[in-house]
C-alpha cells in the first residue's frame, strides 16, 4: 500500500526535494494511486489497459508517473518526455520512447519492422502505412511483453509530435490481452490531441486543503504563520508545484504573516512570473545557456555544448551545473526542473536572443544529416522575414516527415515554408501540399484552413490549382457532403481535362463515388461524357476502368450497361488496394460477379500486406457485401464489424454508416428484425443528416427484404414503388427489379409487370452472368401463362446450381414449390420446398426458413428444424482469425492482417476452442472449411 512505501532521498538537495515532493503529493492522492497500482497488476495479469492522465502545470502528474515507475517491480519500464521543439517532428516522442527496444524489433514481421525503421528515420524507402507503423509498434512491445510485463509512459504529451500520439491511442485500444500498461500525461487544455477511446481517463486537481497545508509544514515548518499557510493553500488552490515556489517569494516579515501576501492571480500566470523572475535574476551567459536549452528541446548535453561555444560561453557544462534553481545536468542530458520553466525562459527570451541561439542550434548540427530536419528547424525558427533557401530546405524536410509516414508533422513544415517564401507561387503551392499533409493524416480542420489560405493568393500554377480543387472534392467526400462534393470534383476534372488528364480521371472515379452517395443523375451524365473525352491512356488497366466507369454510370440512368470486357485479366494485375476494390465494384455493376468476388478479395488481402487501414476499411465494405449476396451471413457480419472499426479509427464516418447499413441487411436476411430495424433506424438518422441518399436507400432495401421474408407484399410493394420514384435511385431499382415482380405478382398485379420483366431479360442477356440469367428465368416465370412456368423455374434452378447466391436459389425453388402447392400437385411441391427449406436453415434465415415449412407443411409433410451452423457462435473477430488461421497463417501472420497484436489472436483462439469443443488447429481448419 501507499504509505508503506519509501520513496528513496539521495544526497543532492534537488533530488531530495523531488522525492519530497513526490511523497507529499502521493499522500494527497490514495485513490490515484490506488488506479495506479490497479493498471500495473492487471498488465501482470496479461490484461493490459491505457490511461490518460490530465491535469495543470505543476497539479502532480510526473509525480504520479514516478510513482508508477516505483511500483513497476518486474516490469520493464519504457518513458519518455515530450519536449515542445520536436512538436511539429513526426515520430520524435516515439523514437525516444522505444530507443530502449529498437534491437528487438527484428522479431515482428518484415513489413512491419521496415514500416517502423522508416518512421524512425533509421531507413529510406516509400512512406509507411501510418496504421502500419501503429501496428509494428504493438508488435515490438507485445514481443517484449514476452519476457516480463511493460509499462510505457509518456510525460508532457501536450507535446508531443501528433504521428506519436495517434501510436499510442491505436495501441492502448488493443492491449486487453496483454501484459502492457500504458501511461500518457497531459494538460487538460489539450485534451483533445489524443482520442481517449478504449482507455481509462483520470483528472488531477489540486491537493486536499489539509494535504496541502501539511505539504507546507515539511516544507517551512515553524517559519509560515499558520494564517499565510492556510492562505497559501488557497492562493495555490492545492497545486503542489506552487506550494514549493511562491512561499520562495515572500519575505520572512511575509512568511511570518506581518506583512499581506499578494492578491490572488491565476495560476499558471503566478507560476510564470516567479519562474520569469528567477530567469532575470541570472548572469547574461547563464540566461543565454537557459534560452538556448529551452530553444533546444531535446535535452542533448553535446549538442548544447557545441551551439554554446557557438555563442562564446566558456566552459558551458560547469556553468549549466551552477543554474540548479531551474535546470538538472546529467552526463549526456539537461532537463528543466518542469515543463513550464522551459517555456517561460523561451517565451520571455528578446527576439534576438532567440534568433541568436536558433542559429547557433543550427550551426552545432551543421554537417549531421542524421539531424538535418533539427537544423533546417533551427534556421527556420531564426530567419526574419523571407528565405527561398530555407524554405526549400523546409519543403525536404516535409518529404522525409512524408516518407516516414508524418503526415501529421508535414503541415507545419510546409506551412512555414510558405511563409518564408518571397512569391504567391510558391506560396500557394506549398499551402496545398501542407492541406494535402494534414488532410491525409487526418486534421480536416487544419486542412480547410490551409486551402482556403492558398485560395485568398494572387497567383499560382495550373497544377496548384488543379491538385487544391481535387483535394476540396475529396475533403467534402470523405466528411460526408456528397452532393458538395459532387459539383468540386466534376469542376476540377473539367479543369484538368486538356492539361492533366490523370488528375481529371481521379477527379472523375471520385466523382462517380459522390454522385452515388448523392443519388445525382445529372452528374452521372455529365461523367459519362467527360469519361468519353478522355484521351487514350498508356496504361491498359486504366483504359479499362475508364470504360467500366462509363457503363456503371449510365446504369445509374435507368439505362443498359454496354461494357467492353476485353482486357479483364489486366485489371486483375493492379496492386493498389483502392483500385482494385474500385474495380470490384465496377465488375459487380455489368454482371462480373466472379470477377469481383476476386477483386474484391484481393483489395482487402493487399490493404492488409500493406497494413493500410484506411484502405481496408473501404475494401471490406465490397467484401462484406460480396459475401452477403453469396449468403454467407456470418463472415457478411464479420467484415462489415471490422469495417466500422477501422472506419471510426480512420476518420471515415459516412463509410462507418454503410458497413452498418450492410449488417443492417444481415441481420434482415437472417429474420432478426428488432435488431435490424434498431440498425435500420440509427443508419437513416445518420444518412439523412450526412445527406448519404445511396446508404439511406440501402438500409430501405433491408425493410423490404424483412417484409417479403414475412410474406407482407402489400408493404413491400409499397415499398419498391416508392422506391422507383427516388430521383437517381433507377440503379437501385433495377437490381430490385426480381423482388418487384414477386412483390406484384402475389399482391395480384401481374399485368403491370412486363416493362420491368423486359428491362431485366435485356440486361441479363447483354451480362451473360448466370445469376441475372437465373434471375431474369424467375421473373419469367412469375408471371408466365399456358403453362409455361414450370419450365422456367426448372431453367432458373438449373442456371443457379452454376453459381454462389444460395439466398436467391432457395426463394426460386419456394416460389416454384409455391406454384406447384398452388397447381395441387403437392407431392411434386416437396422436393424444391425442402431445397429451399435446407438452405434458408443452412443459411441461419430463420424467417425465410418458417416460410418454407409452413409451406411444406401445407403440403403434408413435416420437416424437422436443423441445428445452426457450427460457427455461429463465434464473435465477428473470433470468425476473422479461424479464417485467415484456416488459410494457413500463424498467429503473428493473423494478427498482422487484423491490426492486433499475436497474444490477442491467441487469446481468441482459445475461446474459439472452448466454444467450439476442438483441441487442435487441424480440427479447426476441417471445422471451418467445412462450415464454408
Amino acid at each position: 500500500m501507499l504509505a508503506s512505501r519509501k520513496v528513496p532521498i539521495s544526497s543532492t538537495n534537488s533530488d531530495a526535494e523531488r522525492a519530497l515532493t513526490i511523497m507529499s503529493v502521493l499522500r494527497g492522492r490514495e485513490r490515484e494511486c490506488d488506479a495506479i497500482g490497479r493498471l500495473l497488476e492487471s498488465a501482470r495479469a496479461g490484461q493490459g489497459v491505457g490511461m490518460l492522465i490530465r491535469g495543470e502545470p505543476g497539479i502532480g502528474k510526473s509525480a504520479l508517473l514516478q510513482y508508477a515507475r516505483q511500483l513497476a517491480e518486474g516490469i520493464t519500464v519504457l518513458s519518455a518526455t515530450a519536449a515542445e521543439a520536436e512538436a511539429d517532428m513526426a515520430y520524435a516522442a516515439l523514437q525516444n520512447l522505444l530507443q530502449p527496444v529498437i534491437g528487438r524489433l527484428g522479431r515482428v514481421p518484415k513489413v512491419q519492422q521496415q514500416a517502423l525503421y522508416q518512421a524512425l528515420g533509421l531507413a529510406d524507402g516509400e512512406a509507411p502505412d501510418r496504421f502500419l507503423v501503429s501496428l509494428a509498434t504493438l508488435s515490438l512491445l507485445s514481443e517484449v511483453a514476452i519476457e516480463e510485463p511493460v509499462l510505457c509512459i509518456l510525460d508532457d504529451a501536450h507535446w508531443a509530435d501528433r504521428a506519436t500520439l495517434d501510436v499510442l491511442a491505436f495501441t492502448a485500444r488493443r492491449v486487453s490481452a496483454e501484459p502492457l500498461a500504458i501511461l500518457i500525461a497531459m494538460r487538460p487544455e489539450e485534451g483533445e490531441a489524443i482520442e481517449p477511446v478504449g482507455m481509462q481517463e483520470m483528472t488531477l486537481s489540486g491537493l486536499r486543503p489539509e494535504a496541502a497545508a501539511a505539504f507546507l509544514d515539511e516544507l517551512w515548518g515553524d517559519q509560515l504563520a499558520q494564517a499565510v499557510r492556510a492562505r497559501l493553500v488557497q492562493l495555490t488552490t492545492g497545486n503542489p508545484l506552487a506550494l514549493i515556489e511562491l512561499p520562495r517569494t515572500l519575505t520572512k516579515e511575509q512568511l511570518a504573516g506581518r506583512e499581506p501576501l499578494f492578491e490572488p492571480v491565476p495560476m499558471t500566470g503566478r507560476l510564470e512570473a516567479i519562474f520569469e523572475k528567477a530567469i532575470q535574476k541570472l548572469g547574461t551567459e547563464q540566461r543565454r545557456l537557459v534560452v538556448l536549452c529551452a530553444a533546444e528541446g531535446s535535452g542533448s548535453l553535446a549538442i548544447i555544448a557545441r551551439a554554446a561555444e557557438v555563442l562564446g560561453v566558456d566552459d558551458p557544462i560547469q556553468k549549466l551545473g551552477q543554474i540548479r534553481k531551474l535546470l538538472e545536468v546529467g552526463d549526456l542530458w539537461v532537463a528543466f526542473r518542469h515543463p513550464l520553466m522551459r517555456s517561460t525562459a523561451y517565451q520571455t527570451a528578446s527576439a534576438s536572443d532567440r534568433q541568436l541561439s536558433h542559429l547557433a542550434l543550427a550551426d552545432a548540427l551543421d554537417g549531421d544529416p542524421s539531424n538535418a530536419d533539427r537544423k533546417a528547424w533551427h534556421r527556420a525558427h531564426a530567419v526574419i522575414g523571407t528565405s527561398n533557401e530555407i524554405a526549400t530546405e523546409l519543403e525536404a524536410t516535409a518529404d522525409r516527415a512524408l516518407r516516414r509516414s508524418g503526415h501529421a508533422a508535414a503541415p507545419a513544415a510546409l506551412e512555414r515554408a510558405a511563409e518564408l517564401s518571397t512569391s504567391d507561387v510558391a506560396k500557394a503551392r506549398r499551402l496545398v501540399a501542407a492541406a494535402d499533409a494534414a488532410w491525409r493524416g487526418g486534421d480536416g480542420t487544419r486542412a480547410r484552413g490551409l486551402l482556403a489560405r492558398s485560395q485568398d493568393l494572387d497567383a499560382s500554377e495550373i497544377d496548384t490549382r488543379l491538385q487544391s480543387g481535387l483535394l476540396r472534392g475529396l475533403m467534402a467526400l470523405r466528411s460526408a457532403a456528397p452532393a458538395d462534393a459532387v459539383a468540386m470534383l466534376l469542376g476540377s476534372a473539367n479543369e484538368a481535362l486538356g492539361v492533366r488528364p490523370e488528375l481529371a480521371f481521379a477527379a472523375l472515379c471520385a466523382a462517380s463515388e459522390a454522385a452515388f452517395r448523392a443519388l445525382d443523375t445529372h452528374a452521372h451524365r455529365e461523367i459519362v461524357r467527360l469519361m468519353s473525352m478522355l484521351p487514350p491512356s498508356d496504361d491498359p488497366a486504366r483504359s479499362l476502368l475508364q470504360g467500366l466507369h462509363q457503363s456503371v454510370n449510365r446504369m445509374a440512368l435507368g439505362e443498359e450497361p454496354k461494357p467492353n470486357l476485353d482486357g479483364f485479366a489486366l485489371v486483375e494485375q493492379l496492386d493498389d488496394p483502392y483500385l482494385l476494390g474500385r474495380a470490384g465494384g465496377l465488375a459487380f455493376g455489368v454482371g462480373e460477379y466472379a470477377l469481383a468476388r476476386r477483386l474484391r478479395s484481393k483489395a482487402v488481402a493487399r490493404a492488409r500486406a500493406l497494413g493500410a487501414a484506411g484502405e481496408l476499411a473501404w475494401a471490406l465494405r465490397g467484401l462484406a457485401l460480396d459475401e452477403l449476396t453469396r449468403g454467407r451471413y456470418a463472415w457478411a457480419d464479420a467484415y462489415a464489424s471490422e469495417g466500422i472499426h477501422l472506419s471510426l479509427e480512420t476518420g471515415q464516418p459516412s463509410l462507418s454508416c454503410e458497413h452498418k447499413a450492410i449488417l443492417a441487411e444481415v441481420a434482415a436476411l437472417r429474420g432478426k428484425e428488432e435488431v435490424a430495424r434498431q440498425l435500420i433506424d440509427g443508419v437513416l438518422d445518420e444518412a439523412t443528416s450526412c445527406g448519404l441518399l445511396s446508404t439511406s436507400i440501402l438500409v430501405r432495401r433491408s425493410l423490404i427484404e424483412l417484409a417479403m421474408a414475412a410474406g407482407n407484399v402489400d408493404e413491400a410493394l409499397q415499398r419498391l414503388q416508392l422506391l422507383g420514384k427516388v430521383p437517381g435511385a433507377a440503379a437501385f431499382a433495377f437490381y430490385c427489379i426480381p423482388d418487384l415482380v414477386e412483390a406484384s405478382v402475389r399482391a395480384g398485379h401481374a399485368e403491370s409487370c412486363g416493362d420491368s420483366v423486359a428491362r431485366y431479360v435485356s440486361w441479363a442477356q447483354i451480362s451473360g452472368a448466370r445469376e441475372a440469367m437465373a434471375l431474369a428465368m424467375r421473373v419469367r416465370a412469375l408471371v408466365a401463362i399456358d403453362g409455361e412456368a414450370e419450365n422456367l423455374y426448372w431453367k432458373a434452378l438449373e442456371l443457379h446450381s452454376g453459381t454462389e447466391r444460395p439466398m436467391e436459389t432457395a426463394r426460386t425453388a419456394l416460389l416454384f414449390g409455391e406454384h406447384l402447392r398452388r397447381e395441387r400437385r403437392r407431392a411434386d411441391a416437396r422436393e424444391p420446398l425442402r431445397m429451399a427449406l435446407e438452405t434458408f436453415e443452412a443459411l441461419g434465415s430463420t424467417i425465410w426458413a418458417s416460410r418454407a415449412r409452413n409451406e411444406l407443411r401445407a403440403t403434408g409433410e413435416t420437416a424437422r428444424k436443423r441445428r445452426s451452423s457450427t460457427l455461429e457462435c463465434l464473435t465477428p473477430q473470433e470468425l476473422q482469425v479461424v479464417k485467415l488461421v484456416s488459410e494457413g497463417a500463424t498467429n503473428r501472420e493473423a494478427a498482422a492482417q487484423l491490426f492486433i497484436s499475436p497474444r490477442t489472436v491467441d487469446h481468441h483462439l482459445r475461446g474459439v476452442f472452448r466454444k467450439l469443443g476442438v483441441k487442435s488447429r487441424a480440427q479447426l481448419v476441417r471445422l471451418a472449411v467445412a462450415s464454408q
